[in-house]
């Protein structure tokens, strides 16, 4: 998931022993969506875990009022759900392939093996939860009291890929629409669209080779 540092540093992935990964990603089995498509549903108990192959997809709460909550992104290399490994209570969230996503289905008691018996996996993992965690109560102070143009260049610059970096400038993905910032800003499609105009007029953002760019570093 995003609101990292830097979240194209680090995938969950280079935890594993490689030969692991190996074997998953070749003889695993293949299921693909198309765009749009949803790859799990709340409430659902399953007996695998996936693990994207390829493509790009988002992870979403629905609330009460059937309004949407994006909390994170998901690309090639990226776990769908991999806490689900330790825990038999069903999840409450969505995922949603945003481009088409190819993953691997792999058997949930397997992934546990593996970490049962790799004790400096088994720490790698939980520092890792730890520190989503933290992301996780630094979104909901930045929803619960950012103003909500705050909020949307704070989610801007968690999006940027730090190693597509052009002269102080950061690329968003081109597969994130106005839509999904308003469901991670918790507000509307069409408020994010006046800020982003807005944001455009005062140069703190650009459209650039058909993608909104981020300002990084401030103009000397």
């Amino acid at each position: 998931m995003l609101y990292m540092d830097e979240p194209y540093a680090t995938k969950i992935i280079d935890l594993f022993p490689h030969d692991c990964i190996e074997e998953w990603m070749n003889n695993g089995k293949e299921i693909t969506f198309k765009k749009g498509e949803l790859i799990t549903t709340a409430g659902k108990l399953t007996k695998d875990v996936y693990l994207i192959k390829k493509g790009d997809a988002h992870v979403f709460h629905i609330h009460a009022d059937g309004k949407e909550c994006v909390i994170g992104l998901l690309s090639s290399g990226d776990f769908i759900e991999l806490l689900d490994i330790f825990t038999e209570k069903e999840s409450n969230l969505f995922t949603k392939a945003l481009t088409e996503v190819t993953v691997v289905a792999i058997s949930k008691e397997k992934v546990r093996k593996i970490v049962e018996k790799t004790s400096s996996l088994a720490m790698a993992l939980l520092d890792h939860f730890s520190y989503r965690l933290q992301e996780m109560a630094e979104i909901l102070m930045h929803v619960a009291y950012g103003k909500v143009e705050e909020r949307l260049v704070f989610l801007l610059k968690k999006l940027v890929d730090p190693y597509k970096e052009e002269d102080g400038w950061g690329p968003i993905p081109a597969y994130i629409t106005h839509k999904d910032m308003a469901g991670m800003v918790a507000s509307t499609r069409e408020t994010v669209t006046v800020l982003i105009n807005k944001l455009i007029q005062v140069g703190v953002i650009r459209q650039y080779k058909n993608k909104i760019w981020i300002r990084l570093k401030e103009k000397k």
